[in-house]
C-alpha cells in the first residue's frame, strides 16, 4: 500500500481558506451582535410595555386611593352629595387602572388588590347611601389596599431592577463576544496572512538561492521546498531544469569544438535511452571518404572548414525531416552519427548524401573540381589519384532485444561501414541485425 501524501493546498486555496475563515468569524460576530441586540430590544419593549406602564398605573392607583380616602372622610363629616359624585368618578378610574394593571401583572397581589377594593367599594357605598358604616372597618380596608399597592409597587421595582440588570449583563456579553469574534477574525486573518507572507518569502528566497547555485554550476542543489502548491510546482520545475542543464552542460563539454555537435558521451546516452524505451530506431554511422587526401593537399585549416560545414549540412538535412527525436552527433575527425526513427532512416541517408555532394565541390580549386580528383599519396606512401570527398553511411536498424548496450551497436555499425566504403562515391546501406549485406 502506497504511503499517503500529505494534504497541501494551492496558493489560491490557501487565500480562499484564509478569507473564508476570517469571514466566518466576522459573520459570526455580526450574527451574534444582531441576536444580542434583538434580545435587548425585546427586553426593552417588555420593560416599556409592561413594567413602566405598571409603575405608572400603581402610582395613579395610589393617588386615587388617597383621594377616595379623603372624600369618604369629608363626606362622613359634611354629608355633601358632590363628594359622592367625585368619589364615584375616582372609583371608576381606579377600576379601569386596576383592570389595566391585571393585564400586565398576573401576580396574586393584584388579585388580592381587586378583592380588597371590592370590599372597600361595598363599605363606601354603604357610607354614601346613609347607612351605618363603621369608620374603623373603612380605615382598615383602606390601609389594606394601600399595603397591597405598596407590595405590588415594591415587587414591580424589584422586577424592573432584575430586568435592567439582566439587560446590562446581556449587553456586556453581546459586546464582549461580538468584539471577541470580530477581533478573532482579524487576528486569524493577520496570522494567516503573516504565515503566507513568511512562506512565500521563504520559498522565494530558497528559489533565489537555488538560482544562484544553478548559475554557479551546482546543478545537484535541492531547494528543499515541499510540493503541493504553485511554488512547490515551480521548485519541481527548477529541479527538472537543473537536471536538464546538467545534461546540457555534459553535452556541451563533450561537444566537438569544431562542429558544436554532441560527442561520444551524448551519443551513448541517446542510444541507451532508446534501448531502455525499447523503441525501433536506426543508428547511422557516417564517414567521409578521401578526407585524408584533401587534408594533405589543402591543409588542416581548409579541412577543418570542410568538417564544420559537413556537420552543419548533416544537421540541417536530418532536422528537415521533422523527426523531433532525431539526433546528430560528431564522433571525431570525419566520423558522424545520426540516430533517427527506423522509418525515416532511408530518407535521412538520401538527404544527407544529396546535401554533402552538393556543397563538397565548392571546397576544391577549379582545376581539381574539373578533374573530379586530386593527386596524392595513400597512407602507405604510394602515389595515387583520389576522387573528391564523398560520404559513406552505414544505417543499422535496432529493434528491442537486438542489442543490450550502445557499444554493441557501435561495433556492428562500424563493420557495416567498412563494407559500404568499398563502393566508389557516396553510398548508404540499411541493414538489421542478422541481415546480410
Amino acid at each position: 500500500m502506497a504511503p499517503s501524501r500529505p494534504f497541501r493546498m494551492s496558493l489560491v486555496k490557501k487565500l480562499i481558506f484564509s478569507f473564508v475563515l476570517s469571514g466566518v468569524c466576522l459573520l459570526a460576530a455580526l450574527v451574534y451582535s444582531i441576536s444580542g441586540l434583538s434580545a435587548m430590544h425585546r427586553m426593552e419593549q417588555e420593560i416599556a410595555g409592561k413594567d413602566l406602564k405598571a409603575a405608572t398605573i400603581i402610582i395613579r392607583l395610589h393617588e386615587l386611593m388617597i383621594a377616595q380616602e379623603r372624600l369618604t372622610g369629608r363626606f362622613r363629616i359634611l354629608k355633601e352629595p358632590e363628594y359622592r359624585v367625585i368619589h364615584d368618578h375616582n372609583s371608576d378610574e381606579f377600576r379601569r387602572m386596576l383592570l389595566k394593571l391585571s393585564e400586565v401583572n398576573k401576580k396574586p397581589a393584584v388579585a388580592a388588590l381587586e378583592s380588597g377594593y371590592t370590599h372597600y367599594a361595598m363599605l363606601a357605598d354603604r357610607l354614601f347611601a346613609g347607612k351605618i358604616s363603621d369608620a374603623s372597618a373603612m380605615k382598615k380596608s383602606i390601609d389594606n389596599i394601600s399595603m397591597l399597592i405598596d407590595t405590588i409597587s415594591k415587587d414591580q421595582r424589584l422586577d424592573l431592577s432584575r430586568k435592567l440588570a439582566q439587560s446590562d449583563i446581556s449587553e456586556e456579553k453581546t459586546v464582549t463576544w461580538s468584539l471577541g469574534l470580530a477581533c478573532g477574525g482579524v487576528i486569524i486573518s493577520f496570522l494567516v496572512a503573516g504565515w503566507m507572507v513568511y512562506s512565500f518569502a521563504s520559498s522565494i528566497g530558497k528559489l533565489q538561492h537555488a538560482t544562484h547555485r544553478f548559475s554557479a554550476g551546482d546543478f545537484d542543489h535541492d531547494p528543499r521546498i515541499s510540493s503541493g502548491d504553485e511554488i512547490g510546482a515551480l521548485s519541481d520545475d527548477f529541479r527538472q531544469m537543473a537536471v536538464r542543464l546538467k545534461e546540457l552542460e555534459q553535452i556541451s563539454l563533450d561537444a566537438s569544438p569544431l562542429t558544436r555537435l554532441p560527442g561520444n558521451i551524448a551519443i551513448e546516452r541517446v542510444i541507451n535511452r532508446h534501448l531502455r524505451n525499447q523503441v525501433v530506431f536506426a543508428m547511422c554511422y557516417l564517414d567521409l571518404d578521401n578526407f585524408k587526401s584533401y587534408n594533405d593537399r589543402y591543409g588542416y585549416i581548409k579541412a577543418s572548414e570542410v568538417l564544420k560545414d559537413c556537420g552543419k549540412v548533416i544537421y540541417e538535412a536530418v532536422k528537415g525531416l521533422c523527426d523531433p527525436d532525431a539526433f546528430v552527433g560528431h564522433i571525431g575527425g570525419d566520423d558522424f552519427v545520426v540516430i533517427i526513427s527506423a522509418d525515416k532512416a532511408e530518407a535521412a541517408c538520401k538527404e544527407v548524401i544529396r546535401a554533402v555532394d552538393a556543397f563538397i565541390p565548392a571546397h576544391y580549386s577549379e582545376e581539381d573540381r574539373c578533374a573530379g580528383a586530386i593527386e596524392g599519396v595513400d597512407r602507405y606512401g604510394v602515389p595515387r589519384t583520389f576522387p573528391l570527398i564523398s560520404i559513406s553511411i552505414a544505417a543499422l536498424v535496432c529493434r528491442p532485444g537486438d542489442y543490450a548496450q550502445a557499444a554493441e551497436i557501435a561495433t556492428a555499425a562500424a563493420r557495416v561501414k567498412d563494407h559500404v566504403k568499398v563502393s566508389a562515391g557516396s553510398n548508404y546501406v540499411i541493414v538489421g541485425k542478422g541481415e546480410s549485406l
